[in-house]
Order: C-alpha cells, then sequence, then structure tokens
C-alpha cells in the first residue's frame, strides 16, 4: 500500500490524471495550495497517489466557488466540524441557485407560451369570451396620482416584482375603471399588474381577475394611438347592448425580450373588459 500511495508523477502526468491543464497545478504550487509532494535535487517536482485526495477535496470546493485564499486556509486548518460547516454553507447557496434557476425557467417557458399563444393576432376582430380566474399581483392604486408619480408606483412594482421573485415572465399589464371608460375617459389608469403562476407565487399580496364574461379585442401600433380602439370596445357594448362592470384589463403581448421595433412606444396588446 505504501509503494501505491507513494508513486510518482511529473506535474503533467499528475494533470492528465485529472483533466486540467498542468499550469493548474503550477499556479497552485506557486500560491502554496497544493504543492508537489517531492521536489528532488536536480529541482524535477512529483506528485503523488497519496495526495489525491487532498486534491479532489480542493477540486470539490473549487466546483462550489469556494475562493482559492478560503480553500487554503481551511486546509491549513482543516477538521471534520469545520469542513462540515464549508459544505454546510455551500449548499445553503446552492439551494438559493437552485431556486433561481427553477424561477428563471418558469419565465423562459411563460414567455414562450405567451408568444405562441399571440401569434395569431387578429386587431380587427372584436368578441366575447368567457375568461378563467386569474392570479394577479397588483400595483397600489394610482388613479387619484399625477402622470409622474404613476411612472414612479408603476416602475417601483416592476422593480419589486423582479426582486421578489413575483415576476413570471408574463407581460406587464394596466388597470382601468370601466365606468371612466364608458365615459369616454381613456387616460386614467387605477393599476398596474402581473399575472403570476398561482401555484409557485412567493407573493404575499396577490389577488384574482374576476372569472366571467370579458369584451376582447386587441390592438397593434403606438400607445400614445390606443384610445380610438378603447373606443370601439364602447361603441360595440352599446351597439349590443353589454355593460361594463369591474376593471379593464390591457395586458402587453410583447415586451423587451420580444419588441423588435424602433419605436419606443410601440405596444401590442390584449384588452379584456369585464362584462355584467
Amino acid at each position: 500500500m505504501h509503494d501505491f500511495l507513494q508513486k510518482e508523477f511529473t506535474t503533467g502526468q499528475f494533470a492528465a490524471l485529472y483533466g486540467i491543464n498542468k499550469r493548474t497545478l503550477m499556479y497552485y504550487d506557486n500560491i502554496d495550495l497544493f504543492k508537489p509532494a517531492i521536489v528532488k535535487k536536480n529541482g524535477y517536482r512529483y506528485y503523488t497517489f497519496g495526495q489525491s485526495t487532498v486534491f479532489d477535496a480542493i477540486q470539490l470546493l473549487r466546483k462550489l466557488r469556494v475562493p482559492l485564499e478560503e480553500i487554503k486556509k481551511h486546509l491549513v486548518h482543516c477538521t471534520p466540524q469545520k469542513t462540515q460547516t464549508v459544505l454546510y454553507n455551500q449548499s445553503q447557496m446552492l439551494e438559493q441557485e437552485i431556486a433561481e434557476l427553477m424561477w428563471l425557467q418558469r419565465i423562459v417557458q411563460n414567455k414562450i407560451k405567451s408568444m405562441e399563444a399571440n401569434l395569431e393576432m387578429d386587431c380587427s376582430k372584436i368578441e366575447i369570451i368567457e375568461s378563467k380566474a386569474q392570479a394577479i399581483v397588483i400595483s397600489e392604486p394610482t388613479n387619484e396620482m399625477s402622470m409622474e408619480q404613476t411612472m414612479k408606483v408603476t416602475l417601483k412594482f416592476m422593480r419589486d416584482c423582479y426582486h421578489t421573485r413575483n415576476y413570471c415572465g408574463y407581460p406587464l399589464g394596466y388597470m382601468m375603471a370601466t365606468d371612466k371608460i364608458q365615459q369616454g375617459i381613456f387616460s386614467q389608469l387605477t393599476n398596474c399588474y402581473y399575472r403570476i403562476d398561482e401555484k409557485n407565487t412567493e407573493a404575499i399580496n396577490w389577488t384574482y381577475k374576476p372569472a366571467g364574461r370579458y369584451l376582447v379585442s386587441y390592438y397593434r401600433g403606438s400607445w400614445t394611438e390606443i384610445d380610438p380602439t378603447l373606443q370601439q370596445l364602447v361603441d360595440y357594448a352599446n351597439d349590443h347592448g353589454l355593460t361594463f362592470r369591474g376593471h379593464a384589463y390591457i395586458e402587453s403581448i410583447l415586451d423587451d425580450t420580444t419588441a423588435a421595433v424602433e419605436d419606443p412606444y410601440y405596444c401590442e396588446a390584449k384588452i379584456s373588459i369585464l362584462l355584467k
């Protein structure tokens, strides 16, 4: 066993055993992290098989992204208890990263589904659809605010949703009071909102976009020119004896990852107005 553990390997041979560049071993030697077990009089340096357990530990800690300086200190003062603490801390870090990756995966998947669902958008069509309740998070009310205050609330809401992982990849939406819309007032937003995945949400305060019948239309163009489309919905409702209730929901179809136009105010939107 002694002869087996003392088997000598050159820097290149030892590096080849691990599939790494020998410069990595030379660097570790230079910073006194992992040095050859044998340095002969002619200056030749050799590693032994017995050093493999230490190098395996270094490789693992590097994969766990422990800084080299911390690995070096750990190896000098290594005990089972300290090793357990290091591994526990890295395990906590990995759990956070896994949660982050799973959240990002849901975002990407939801974006793909949204894009697939809206590839065939007929801007000329007005229809009545039966919609199930949708889980949403909404901003604080903005209907009594100035335009500047509304922008600040919206941006804060977007930022908070992203940092708290309430953002699920669905585009930002805006809510308007239907009584104002029926009066031809299209400039007052009551809230902004995001759709969320009810099963995966971490949100504390969330609600539902109500189930029910909605008058739905689609719009493609500049945000600044959306009012005529809203008026068309009002006219349609009046012509067909329909009455609005609750809120209208204007949901962007495109976002920054899918928009490919130069006009910063360009939008593609789905407009849903809840009916009595």
